[in-house]
């Protein structure tokens, strides 16, 4: 009977398969092990992060450590706004302004100005087929117009009293005058003949808001505002009702957003209004903590009752005109809420809008402001506008006047957006139901993303290679794409914590193990590196003492970009840097290929020698060909920044040879390998003058006669004593190598004879002479300079012991 092994089940690993698989997960756990205070590092951030993303945006009012966190994603998502084109957003043509402008205060008389004004307008967009018009203002005051008329039958009426006889005929007379000039009942009744009006009223906050105001003043205002409740609210527990209701208001009062008070219109417009025609709407728009409105309130509790039963929610101005404009009833206008606060609002079956706890959407903004069209009331009250402006259009009243007008800020950057263009954007997102999304869903990928960003991204960056840990950053290009993307679609996803993760979570662990894991990789090649090619670097190692300093003879180049202060501020930091970068990049791959020595980076301005530290006898015509490299490489960069669409930089290059100090200098806590001395000085005037005479490189007179044999063209272009020194040099300009000679033989001969005469004190002469040149050759710098010296020597020529030399009054 022959035995029979039994067979493995399916799936099941051999026995060797699973020792390897064992061996290797304990391999990693080792490596991991030996790199567990790096893993801690980014466990510890993460869960900072974590807590710092629950107490700046999902508590209401974060601590005032974090409101700066806040704040920053605030305007990251003001970034968002601003750099979202207008082929991602459509405003909707239905929704325009009447605008209580300047303009209409210099037709219509100083502001308030009389309700026949608002009767008039209210009648002409009746005429022209408005479907609703909603006030960004509120008439709690009757009209000073009749305060005369008004004062004087009070006046009568004492008089009556006190048993003087009147004309009836004078009382009927006045009672006609108090009918024909009271703007506010022809204003009442130009509402009741619109029918689906809303008129604004507006909650009072701040102790300022209620200086002056009376108890008396608040609970008439509470009356006439009760008439208008929201329409229809309903508890999502019903058998719960009071205690979710009282949690709601303690929402807002924990974050000291219950009202105060309210100021509404006169009785004899809320009268005017009717059951279902007209209605009213508070018009706050309350700042987040920058003092941008980002946020729209759908509703809001008052009460002035102790007892907080007897209040009730109401409505904003955005809401009762689209249930106007859309012809919701009120029974079919909901407000849900329940234990979290408010769940949604519903107009209708088709709109069923999502807010925050506290009944807030996140206003989708569809641009800066006067996106939306806006009419002077002036126009519209006396019918000077196109037939049709208005038809079936929602009407929006506010006021943009300097003084008068309710002016807010946006997440666009500008300080002068009417308030109730922030009411045209609310009332467009409801319409198409388009507010930016901000709840449980988008927190749930914000925090995906700062885990995804904190363990995995952590636990990679513990094992991995010092030098590949910064890959890890390439992670952000994907993530803000994403958050981008996610925004065009509705959605505000946080940036800055997530962003914040990745980025100190690969600093600080890299940080960590460059100093701690990798300090003894570092070595003298680490800190040479920087100013010295490798071979360099290899022989140095051979012989150090080379880096002591001592006086050798050097050729210094100095160079630097021309006009780079415009240039930088017309790009952002970023877009700086890569030019910059790149620019650097390539001039100092030059300086090593000829076998010079970085000295340091001046900003935008290259500094780099020749000879040192190995003694080189040639060191005058390496220089040379490594400024003429230059050149040419700029030359070839600008084509690539034209296609690309970028700045054009353009150089200039100071050389001079001399005996300069060379070696390790600095103080004790920091020094590096550098040259001084007069060479090192003249080789960055030098640089300096080639502003002066619009060229590009400039020699000294010890780099000329090191070199003037070899294989470089030269034109001598002057004698100058610089500022500070005495003895004048002459200056050459590197023009080409001289196998280009031909090239610019004719041009650098006309500039000598033109230059001749110019020192034989022949000012016209010279002057006709170097415009012959310039008209021939336009971009010859040298003779554009020199022309504007003889215009100047012919008005005040030099004293009679002029030798030649020009003498520079600046560095």
């Amino acid at each position: 009977m022959s035995s029979l092994r039994p067979m493995p089940t399916a799936g099941a690993l051999p026995p060797r398969a699973r020792r390897g698989l064992l061996e290797r997960i304990a391999q990693l756990f080792r490596i991991w092990w030996s790199h567990k205070v790096s893993f801690a590092i980014s466990l510890l951030l993460t869960a900072s992060a974590v807590l710092v993303y629950f107490r700046s945006f999902v508590r209401e009012n974060p601590p005032a450590l974090l409101e700066f966190v806040q704040r920053l994603e605030l305007s990251a998502l003001d970034t968002r706004f601003r750099y979202r084109g207008r082929s991602h957003v459509q405003v909707d043509p239905r929704i325009v302004i009447v605008d209580i402008d300047q303009r209409s205060q210099e037709v219509l008389g100083r502001w308030p100005f009389s309700r026949t004004y608002f009767a008039n307008m209210l009648d002409a967009l009746r005429e022209d087929g408005a479907k609703v018009v909603a006030f960004d203002v509120t008439f709690s005051k009757p009209d000073e117009i009749t305060a005369p008329i008004r004062e004087m039958h009070d006046d009568l009426n004492e008089l009556q009293r006190r048993g003087a006889n009147m004309d009836p005929r004078f009382a009927a007379k006045l009672k006609q005058l108090e009918v024909k000039y009271n703007p506010d009942a022809q204003f009442a009744q130009a509402i009741e003949r619109f029918g689906p009006v809303v008129l604004g009223n507006y909650f009072l906050y701040s102790g300022s808001d209620l200086t002056g105001v009376d108890d008396a003043t608040l609970d008439h205002y509470a009356s006439l505002l009760s008439f208008f409740p929201f329409p229809r609210v309903q508890p999502l527990k019903p058998e719960s009702y009071h205690q979710d209701f009282a949690r709601l208001v303690a929402y807002y009062i924990d974050g000291h957003l219950l009202p105060r008070g309210a100021q509404t219109n006169l009785e004899i417009f809320s009268d005017a209004l009717g059951s279902e025609r007209g209605t009213t709407g508070f018009f706050n728009a309350l700042p987040d903590t920058d003092g941008v409105v980002r946020r729209s309130w759908l509703a809001l509790p008052y009460g002035r009752s102790n007892n907080t039963d007897d209040w009730d929610l109401y409505a904003s101005m955005d809401v009762q005109a689209v249930r106007l404009f859309l012809g919701v009833s009120a029974q079919d206008t909901v407000l849900k809420f329940g234990t979290v606060g408010i769940d949604r609002v519903e107009l209708g079956p088709s709109l069923d809008l999502k807010t925050d706890a506290l009944g807030r959407t996140v206003i989708n903004y569809r641009g800066p402001d006067h996106t939306y069209p806006y009419y002077s009331i002036a126009d519209v009250s006396r019918r000077t506008f196109p037939k049709g402006t208005f038809r079936d259009k929602i009407v929006l009243v506010g006021a943009s006047a300097t003084g008068i007008g309710d002016i807010k800020s946006s997440p666009f950057g500008d300080l002068n957006l009417p308030g109730i263009e922030i009411h045209a954007n609310a009332i467009d997102n409801i319409l198409h139901q388009d507010s930016l999304r901000r709840g449980p869903q988008q927190a749930a990928w914000d925090l995906g993303f700062i885990l995804l960003f904190g363990i995995p991204l952590g636990f990679w960056i513990a094992v991995t290679r010092p030098q590949n840990m910064w890959f890890g950053l390439l992670l952000a290009a994907p993530f803000l794409g994403g958050v981008y993307a996610a925004f065009l679609k509705g959605w505000w996803l946080n940036l800055t914590i997530p962003l914040f993760t990745l980025v100190a979570n690969v600093s600080l662990v890299a940080l960590y193990r460059v100093i701690v894991e990798e300090r003894e990789k570092r070595k003298v090649r680490g800190s040479f590196q920087q100013y010295l090619s490798p071979e360099v670097i290899r022989r140095l190692l051979e012989r150090p003492q080379l880096v002591q300093p001592r006086k050798t003879e050097v050729t210094v180049m100095f160079s630097d970009i021309r006009n780079f202060t415009s240039i930088s501020e017309a790009l952002d930091a970023q877009d700086l840097a890569l030019l910059l970068n790149g620019y650097l990049s390539d001039m100092t791959r030059i300086i090593f290929n000829t076998q010079g020595t970085l000295d340091k980076y001046i900003g935008d301005a290259v500094m780099a020698f020749w000879g040192a530290p190995f003694e080189e006898a040639d060191h005058p015509v390496r220089a040379c060909h490594a400024a003429l490299i230059m050149m040419q490489r700029v030359a070839e960069l600008r084509e690539e920044w034209r296609a690309a669409g970028h700045p054009l930089l353009d150089i200039g290059i100071g050389l001079n040879s001399g005996t300069a100090s060379v070696g390790n200098m600095g103080s004790q806590l920091r020094y590096g390998y550098t040259a001084m001395g007069d060479a090192v000085n003249l080789s960055s005037r030098l640089e300096g003058l080639n502003k002066e005479y619009r060229t590009h490189i400039l020699v000294g007179p010890a780099t000329y006669e090191a070199t003037r044999d070899s294989a470089f063209l030269y034109r001598e272009l002057d004698l100058i004593r610089v500022q500070g020194k005495l003895k004048p040099v002459i200056i050459y300009e590197l023009v080409a190598l001289k196998e280009a000679a031909a090239e610019h033989a004719e041009r650098l001969g006309a500039f000598t004879n033109a230059r001749a005469a110019y020192l034989r004190r022949e000012w016209l002469e010279a002057q006709k002479m170097f415009q012959d040149v310039l008209d021939r050759w336009p971009d010859d710098g040298p003779s554009r300079t020199y022309w504007k010296r003889c215009q100047d020597y012919l008005f005040e020529a030099p004293t009679e012991s002029w030798d030649g030399v020009f003498v520079m009054t600046h560095k």
